[in-house]
């Protein structure tokens, strides 16, 4: 009975033996799988953060869009003050770079600005000749905004903006002001111009070149006159 007793706990110590055994073995082998993890992408995933860098060399003054950005995994002593993640992308969009960034480099809030003033208007004064116009009022004056149609109103050219209003001697017609008889530059009421410095000869107008083209046609094609409607206020 003693010798049976013995035997099984000699068969009970051996399973704990190999209990423990094949504990140690999935501990190394689940230490070495994170390692491998953490050497792999895991230092990254927990220790690095997200930023936006430059995809291509971008220039001061060039207008930043999505397509030349890229996201990086980057150490937390490297990433730089205001540095903007994927998840702030939005802060770019209508903005232009305020200095040169170069390919890589991570982008932050210093690194944007509002677009420059630039003259983005491309409209050019262009002439509308006396013999165009078929009927328009004496009150017109530069800076007025004017409707531009066929003789009967039924086609219509578009809205300009008159920049200049000329007499027969190319001198800008003006209203007069003041009870000495001064004649000024503008009246904004145009029911208040009752008086000019002069009888309108021509106009020019403020557009591009395409839209003067359209005038053009229309005259040489038509073979018909002008109707300038002036906008109010």
């Amino acid at each position: 009975m003693q010798i049976k007793n013995d035997t099984n706990q000699c068969e009970k110590e051996d399973d704990v033996k190999r209990i423990k055994q094949i504990i140690g073995i999935l501990l190394i082998v689940s230490a070495i799988a994170a390692l491998v993890y953490w050497e792999t992408g895991g230092r990254s995933r927990v220790v690095t953060k997200k930023v936006l860098v430059a995809s291509e060399n971008i220039m001061e003054g060039e207008m930043i869009t999505r397509q030349m950005l890229t996201t990086v995994n980057a150490m937390p002593e490297t990433v730089i003050a205001g540095a903007i993640t994927p998840d702030e992308i939005n802060k770019i969009e209508g903005k232009e770079a305020a200095l040169d960034i170069a390919k890589n480099g991570q982008i932050s809030g210093l690194s944007l600005r509002e677009p420059s003033e630039v003259i983005k208007d491309q409209r050019s004064p262009y002439v509308i000749k006396p013999e165009w116009i078929d009927s328009r009022s004496s009150s017109l004056r530069r800076g007025d905004i004017i409707k531009i149609y066929n003789r009967d109103g039924s086609d219509y050219l578009g809205d300009f903006e008159v920049v200049f209003v000329k007499d027969t001697g190319d001198k800008e017609v003006t209203d007069l002001i003041g009870e000495d008889g001064r004649y000024g530059s503008h009246v904004s009421d145009m029911r208040s111009r009752t008086h000019s410095s002069g009888i309108i000869s021509h106009l020019e107008i403020l557009t591009v070149l395409e839209e003067y083209q359209k005038i053009l046609q229309f005259i040489d094609h038509a073979e018909e006159q002008l109707l300038i409607v002036q906008k109010g206020d």
